[in-house]
């Protein structure tokens, strides 16, 4: 695996070293899980500490289900949870909340698990899941990004925590904003100086342990523990895909309007 600039150490061994700071400072934390090929090895990543340090607690994984997307990706989410069941409290969301659409000529946004267009829902609500009524926070006029903040609030208060952490699987290579996410110094406050942890609202940080990866690390990483990943990705490369262009995202978010073509290749 590839060694950090100017250290000795692999990244796999700093990530490490920043999960033993997070579940020594944090006694709430829990995965933004997408089921991408980073949160995915972000949550492996802290299954395995977590079982080989015989931590006697449990992980929260959030995992907002946008109803539209790859069978795969379902599958993989399915698979990944049921499997850790014993550790890993779930919150899977499926909430009509508002999301960002440029596939349409005449709105910006989209509802997923609209009830009005239940007719129409690409699949049924999987078993267990949050909706709505479990949020007292919770109104039609609500976004997306802006449900993750309030969720984070209201797990805390939830979980009475002292401290509470979510855990995200951006990497500074992928985009020029989630570089700008770990090295600015606007908007929030560094945790203890440490650019990777950032306070968004006293004792609720948000962490990026692994910024500093590369695509290839993150393959490496599912090739060398042998942790299970969404084979979507197999799909990908068999169609042409680059590593670097492989995304798991919203078929109707911008980023990924270049890629619908793939829908009717991949999962007709």
């Amino acid at each position: 695996m590839r060694q950090m600039e100017n250290l000795r150490s692999s990244v796999y061994e700093v990530v490490l070293e920043r999960l033993n700071r997070i579940f020594s400072d944090f006694d709430n934390v829990y995965v933004s899980f997408s089921g991408g090929k980073d949160s995915g090895v972000l949550l492996n990543l802290c299954i395995d500490y977590i079982r080989q340090n015989k931590l006697n607690r449990r992980l929260g994984v959030f995992h907002i289900d946008y109803e539209v997307q790859y069978e795969e990706t379902t599958r993989y989410v399915d698979r990944v949870l049921a499997s850790n069941s014993d550790i890993l409290d779930v919150y899977r969301i499926c909430v009509p909340f508002k999301v960002t659409t440029c596939a349409s000529m005449y709105q910006n946004y989209w509802r997923p698990w609209e009830d009005s267009m239940r007719p129409l829902w690409v699949r049924e609500k999987p078993e267990n899941c949050y909706t709505k009524e479990d949020f007292d926070f919770y109104t039609d006029d609500l976004w997306d990004y802006e449900f993750q903040i309030k969720f984070a609030e209201w797990l805390h208060k939830r979980n009475a925590a002292r401290r509470t952490c979510c855990l995200i699987g951006i990497r500074t290579q992928e985009s020029f904003n989630r570089w700008r996410t770990i090295h600015s110094d606007k908007n929030y406050r560094k945790y203890k100086g440490l650019k990777w942890i950032r306070e968004m609202k006293y004792g609720i940080c948000n962490a990026y342990p692994i910024h500093d990866w590369l695509t290839t690390d993150v393959w490496v990483a599912n090739g060398r523990y042998h942790w299970d990943y969404n084979k979507l990705y197999d799909l990908y490369y068999r169609a042409g895909v680059p590593l670097d262009k492989q995304r798991v995202a919203s078929p109707f978010i911008s980023q990924a309007i270049s890629s619908l073509r793939l829908y009717r290749a991949i999962d007709p």
